[in-house]
């Protein structure tokens, strides 16, 4: 069995790695589903209509959609 020292690995600085490499579109496809949560959680604690409250976050995944292809979509290869 082979023991492994892991005293040398930097977690803080990985996670930083990780979360620079985060762009714009990233933060947008992770909004459509947080949208569509957060919208269905509010109707169930409001006692909303569940059309009316899918319809808010599908407004505003909508939005996030059409931002990031038609308003402002991506100009070439990114990262490479």
């Amino acid at each position: 069995m082979v023991r492994r020292d892991i005293t040398g690995f930097d977690t803080v600085a990985r996670i930083v790695d990780r979360l620079s490499t985060i762009d714009r579109y990233d933060c947008l496809l992770g909004l459509i589903p947080t949208a569509l949560t957060v919208a269905a959680l509010v109707g169930q604690v409001l006692d909303l209509p569940t059309e009316a409250t899918l319809l808010g976050g599908v407004a505003i995944a909508l939005l996030a959609l059409l931002d990031g292809l038609f308003f402002r979509p991506p100009t070439g290869l990114q990262g490479t």
